[in-house]
């Protein structure tokens, strides 16, 4: 009876502290070699650009949100999104996903008075698909040199910590967009 108590104990105690580790963790993506990219930029440590003030009745009279949703099929792919949600979409290629999924898009305004875009559902992809996100709403003024100045970020935790879109953006200053490729969905914003 001793040995199954100390045993009992013993784990007992394993199990508290891994989840006294996990638990005290700010956020569980790690990469040592790099302390911003493990843990993620702050949401208030962002410059985030406000949206013009007419987007922002827009969104308010909307109920702070506006959403477009579509089956994507794994033979055929498709596009989720486009002046439903503000020129913010998502474009699958087939085989993309592993089985017939529904996809949407959301533009988002928070009470931190943060605009953002939220591509559901959540999980890796089998593709790379191209996102399109829409700075057409952004009050930033002269444009062709604040472009230069503008970052997308994405969080993956429900918007506490915001990373850097790492990949390739490719810019169109007629439609007033940006497109990179990526495997995952996230929420994504705007900052400086």
């Amino acid at each position: 009876m001793k040995a199954r108590t100390y045993l009992l104990i013993s784990l007992f105690l394993i199990f508290a502290v891994a989840v006294f580790i996990n638990g005290c963790s700010e956020n569980s993506i790690s990469n040592p070699s790099d302390p911003a990219r493990s843990v993620g930029i702050h949401v208030d440590d962002i410059q985030w650009v406000s949206a013009k003030p007419e987007f922002t009745s827009k969104m308010t009279a909307l109920k702070k949100s506006v959403i477009d949703g579509k089956l994507i099929t794994v033979a055929n792919g498709g596009v989720v999104g486009s002046e439903n949600t503000l020129n913010n979409m998502v474009e699958f290629p087939a085989n993309a996903v592993g089985e017939d999924t529904y996809v949407t898009v959301e533009v988002k305004y928070n009470k931190h008075g943060i605009f953002y875009v939220e591509f559901l559902p959540g999980g890796t992809f089998n593709e790379f698909v191209d996102v399109t996100l829409s700075w057409a709403y952004l009050d930033i003024g002269d444009e062709e040199n604040i472009i230069a100045e503008l970052n997308i970020y994405f969080s993956q935790d429900g918007g506490k910590y915001w990373f850097p879109v790492d990949s390739e953006v490719m810019v169109d200053y007629g439609s007033k967009t940006a497109t990179f490729k990526t495997n995952h969905f996230s929420r994504y914003g705007w900052g400086i």
